[in-house]
């Protein structure tokens, strides 16, 4: 990856540190003139509508235009994986819509698009780990060929007690920047 990519993840412990930094990431997003696009979990969509409502964001609004665009995480995934695993094409035909979709009502000048995605911690708590590292490798894909920020978070809870297969490192390992519940960067990954 380029040094300009952001891929970056939240290690989180608690919902209400996930969505209020998801909640400042569209925020941030919407007022440049990017597109956002959620990939999200209804619990996690719910939540991130009433924070950016309390905000004072006018989430009608960006929605009518099409610069702010949430879709369900199971139901994407249902859209590209093949007997447990994703298949990059499906992947990219599928998501690479959503994506494009998404971007052609940017108003920043670059048609700048923030994508926040958790189908890679739905796969991970679904105990598929290998996929969900699959996954993060055709986000990283993605990014090669599209230039847009990608924000992905996990539960901490997740990494809890569990030792078999992949982990926590592998995890931070697919990102460029890695970011912890206390909402502080701890790291960096070089490029």
């Amino acid at each position: 990856m380029s040094s300009a990519v952001v891929h970056s993840v939240h290690i989180y412990d608690e919902h209400s540190s996930l969505i209020k930094r998801l909640c400042g990431i569209v925020v941030s997003g919407l007022q440049i003139g990017d597109s956002v696009l959620t990939v999200a979990t209804q619990e996690h969509r719910d939540q991130l509508i009433r924070e950016l409502t309390d905000a004072g964001v006018n989430i009608r609004q960006h929605a009518r235009e099409g610069r702010f665009t949430m879709v369900d995480a199971k139901a994407t995934l249902r859209a590209f994986m093949v007997r447990g695993r994703p298949d990059a094409l499906l992947f990219r035909e599928s998501v690479g819509k959503l994506l494009e979709d998404a971007r052609k009502s940017a108003r920043s000048k670059d048609a700048g698009l923030t994508v926040f995605g958790e189908m890679v911690a739905v796969l991970w708590e679904e105990g598929k780990k290998e996929p969900a590292l699959e996954l993060e490798k055709l986000w990283n894909d993605a990014l090669s060929t599209r230039t847009f920020h990608l924000h992905c978070a996990y539960p901490r809870s997740s990494f809890d007690g569990d030792t078999k297969g992949p982990g926590l490192a592998e995890v931070c390992q697919a990102h460029s920047h890695v970011l912890d519940s206390t909402d502080s960067w701890i790291g960096t990954r070089a490029a």
